[in-house]
């Protein structure tokens, strides 16, 4: 069984600097990791549609399918299933996340963050990691 877990952080405002990550498990070990910074100022919200489709992407360029997707982000996870509306810049993430979750089967279910569950508590481990890389960025960021 594969599942997966995805997270955004933004620091210094909200637009400010972001980052997306996402750790998948197989049969309950850490299979694969990835964590980024978007480049310019984004919304948390953008942070953390940009994490959910870094994963599907990886997924389908990797043929896997199926997989349970975990996210903390209550606003992506409803959108994105068509519980709740979306509108504005967030309509092309939302419709893109979910044409490649139909395509590749997966499942996506809300998570609650920081509740000591191992994925998400890494998935956020990540995105801090890489924007504590980035310090000096968002430091001039905060300045402006």
């Amino acid at each position: 069984m594969i599942t997966a877990y995805t997270d955004g952080a933004c620091r210094v405002s909200n637009p400010g600097l972001c980052s997306a990550s996402f750790v998948v498990y197989k049969d309950n070990a850490k299979y694969h990791e990835q964590g980024r910074v978007l480049e310019g100022r984004h919304t948390n919200n953008e942070s953390e549609y940009t994490a959910l489709l870094d994963l599907l992407e990886w997924l389908y360029a990797q043929s896997i399918r199926n997989v349970v997707i975990h996210s903390d982000s209550k606003l992506v996870v409803n959108q994105t299933l068509h519980n709740w509306e979306c509108n504005g810049d967030l309509r092309p993430l939302m419709s893109k996340a979910y044409g490649l979750l139909v395509q590749g089967c997966h499942a996506l279910k809300h998570i609650k963050g920081h509740e000591g569950n191992k994925g998400n508590e890494r998935a956020d481990e990540l995105c801090n990691a890489m924007l504590d890389i980035h310090k000096e960025e968002y430091e001039k960021l905060a300045k402006v």
